[in-house]
């Protein structure tokens, strides 16, 4: 019997250990890499077959004649989930529906379906191609209210806006820079598009989810909980931090897998991980957006604080396997992302960190490279993740880790 390939789909995740799981079940790891993606991290896999995603239909038919022989896909990255869905269908392979794709990757069609199944989980939103238009959806809801584009991720581009004047200011800003971040960050076949939505007052959480091939969610129970640049004081709007485990209420837990379960079967998802991000305050619980992917810091966070191995369970639900929830906390965890309060040149990060206290530590920038908010566009300047058992120790890491500043000349 000739071997069969698990696929990564579009570039790989240097963090994932996700060749090694292929392996361990027993598969060979291949990888359907971007051409437009450079060539980093490709070398890991057993067999390497470049495509042009912004032609993906085409490439399709073209890979029919190069012998895939593919038992799975997988995608880390948002931009390449509705690729993955369509490889997936024309080989005959378990994985998402194109439909639930193509709303998990547009927040607009993804907001109509929480609305049509439920309109308390979500908040009201409205495409918007001109200031008039954000205008009229202002006259009928009250600030403050966010602006964002419906394709990308990361908080780029997400902008509050909490008066007329600022709406005016934060719609023309979105507008001459929505085109070029989507070119930016390869965002295949889809067009640029903005929304404006309400916003809503509460704190934030993530939850962990695969869903197996009928539609059944499968439940991480450790809620991270998430921190906003709002909450810390910045004008963005990206994730400060994540940690594990949140410290809710066990009625305000279940709410929430409720409210999540409602998002996953109003997007049809099936044989894909969800990431669903929600909102809880007074008025319960609201979902922020649900992500058909893993990536991102969850891998590592759920493994430093549960022992529990996510990449697994993505690899079983492209195999149509159904998923194995283990998970037993043994330490607390939470990843940090640090941006300057302004554009500029790097100059350095002011912190009293011990380096050997934590899990992770890592400049992204090099002193003078061009760093500055996630609504401009930019990506963090340094990613922290600490972890460890003891909750005071935790805690104390976690505050000085709050009190560093990126450093900037403008």
């Amino acid at each position: 019997m000739r071997p069969l390939y698990i696929y990564i789909v579009g570039k790989p995740d240097s963090r994932s250990t996700v060749v090694d799981t292929i392996h361990n079940k027993g598969y060979l790891a291949g990888i359907l890499a971007d051409k437009q993606a450079g060539k980093n991290g490709l070398e890991v896999f057993d067999r390497v077959v470049e495509v042009d995603f912004a032609q993906i239909d085409d490439e399709i038919h073209r890979l029919d004649t190069v012998d895939l022989s593919p038992a799975g896909f997988l995608s880390t990255y948002e931009n390449y989930i509705v690729a993955k869905a369509k490889l997936s269908q024309h080989f005959e392979t378990p994985g998402i529906p194109l439909n639930a794709a193509e709303l998990t990757t547009d927040k607009a069609r993804m907001r109509e379906a929480f609305l049509q199944a439920d309109r308390s989980i979500s908040p009201d939103y409205a495409k918007v191609q001109t200031l008039e238009q954000a205008q009229e959806f202002a006259q009928n809801h009250s600030f403050p209210l966010i602006i964002k584009p419906t394709n990308l991720v990361k908080s780029l581009l997400v902008l509050k806006c909490n008066n007329e004047k600022e709406l005016a200011e934060q719609f023309t800003y979105a507008s001459q820079n929505v085109v070029s971040l989507y070119k930016k960050y390869n965002v295949y076949n889809q067009a640029p598009q903005l929304i404006i939505e309400e916003f809503i007052t509460g704190k934030q959480y993530s939850i962990a989810a695969y869903v197996d091939q009928f539609g059944k969610p499968h439940f991480y129970r450790g809620i991270a909980t998430l921190k906003t640049a709002q909450d810390i004081g910045q004008n963005d709007n990206y994730l400060f931090s994540r940690k594990l485990p949140s410290s809710l209420p066990a009625d305000r837990q279940s709410e929430m897998f409720e409210v999540a379960e409602k998002g996953v079967r109003a997007l049809g998802m099936k044989s894909t991980p969800a990431h669903i991000e929600l909102i809880s305050g007074d008025n319960g619980t609201k979902i922020v957006e649900i992500g058909a992917r893993t990536g991102g810091y969850r891998p590592r966070m759920y493994r430093m604080s549960y022992g529990a191995d996510l990449t697994e369970q993505e690899v079983r639900i492209a195999l149509g396997e159904t998923p194995l929830i283990e998970e037993s906390f043994s330490a607390y965890c939470a990843v940090y992302e640090l941006f300057p309060n302004t554009e500029g040149s790097f100059l350095s990060i002011e912190h009293k960190l011990d380096p050997s206290q934590l899990a992770y530590y890592r400049i992204t920038a090099k002193v003078g490279d061009r760093v500055g908010p996630a609504k401009n566009g930019f990506k963090a300047t340094a990613i922290v993740i600490v972890k460890d058992e003891d909750e005071s120790t935790f805690l104390k890491i976690c505050r000085q880790i709050e009190a560093a500043n990126v450093k900037v000349k403008e």
